[in-house]
């Protein structure tokens, strides 16, 4: 079973950049002195991934297997118990929250075919209903600022690949966002705070992935960051100024930070990081651990 450990360690080493990621400086922040960050579970041997905190910012959602399957679990931030939200033979992971804080959607194979899902949290014991179809594989969700609709991956459409399609959260018709080029992926989109655009990793560019934005009611594609290394899993700050991501740019994978139009890109971490989302606030990340020295869902405190 998961434990709830909050352990308030100096981050000498790591989080090289926190006290200045993005805002336009030309060069690299100073490390900021006395940077701390929190161990939220210690459970070493349990894969844990795609942490992200409520809209109040009370508790986190994170996939766990701590049953031995993978399933959604919700951790207060305040204290208190672990709580297991999905109970089902399958895969249920990537959960994203609904903006009002009623539910989440998830991706599922408990279908068959892996689908997006919605969970409704007002209303104890009520089953998850599914939002898109069986005609593709879908992943991925992530909620529109005015929870009107989920953007998420698929293969759905083909030839190959995968692409970013659209759909009502309440169910309804999917439309395409992007078409991926030979086989390439556009892949894990998060969306501007104003709604207006998204961002997503992608390898349609000589196979190399990076981050692109694409706006939300189709458009141009841009790239934000160079070729070089895998770059993956976006989120949009709060602020919509900066966006966090995981790259294994200095050779291993950490979290890492650029500013929304690509410039002052910069490692946030030195001791592995994945799956980074920022706090409502905009005071603090977090972001897990697998299979390096400190595993786990950790929150990053970057004021």
């Amino acid at each position: 079973m998961l434990k709830s450990m909050v352990g308030t360690i100096v981050f000498v080493a790591g989080l090289a950049a926190l006290a200045g990621c993005g805002g336009g400086a030309s060069e690299p922040a100073v490390p900021a002195p006395g940077v701390t960050v929190k161990q939220l579970t210690a459970t070493e041997t349990v894969f844990e991934a795609n942490p992200i905190y409520s809209p109040d910012g009370s508790s986190i959602l994170f996939e766990s297997d701590a049953t031995g399957n993978l399933e959604i679990w919700r951790l207060p931030l305040g204290g208190g118990a672990v709580e297991q939200l999905t109970h089902n033979a399958g895969q249920d992971t990537s959960p994203y929250w609904l903006p009002d804080g009623s539910g989440f959607v998830f991706e599922s194979d408990r279908s068959g075919t892996k689908s997006i899902w919605r969970q409704d949290l007002t209303a104890p014991g009520s089953e998850p209903v599914r939002i898109t179809d069986d005609n593709g594989q879908d992943g991925s969700p992530a909620v529109s600022p005015d929870g009107t609709l989920v953007v998420y991956e698929s293969n759905r459409g083909g030839p190959s690949g995968l692409d970013l399609w659209v759909s009502p959260v309440g169910g309804g018709q999917a439309v395409r966002l992007t078409t991926s080029v030979g086989g390439s992926y556009d892949r894990t989109a998060d969306w501007s705070p104003d709604g207006s655009t998204i961002v997503f990793e992608s390898d349609r560019e000589r196979g190399a992935s990076a981050l692109f934005t694409v706006p939300a009611k189709g458009g141009a594609l841009v790239r934000l960051t160079p070729l070089a290394g895998y770059e993956g899993h976006p989120a949009w700050s709060p602020d919509g100024a900066r966006l966090v991501y995981e790259s294994t740019l200095s050779g291993d994978m950490e979290v890492w930070c650029v500013d929304a139009d690509g410039a002052n890109a910069r490692q946030l971490t030195e001791t592995g990081g994945f799956w980074p989302r920022w706090s409502p606030d905009g005071r603090h990340l977090v972001y897990c651990n697998w299979g390096a020295t400190e595993p786990n869902v950790w929150e990053a405190n970057i004021e």
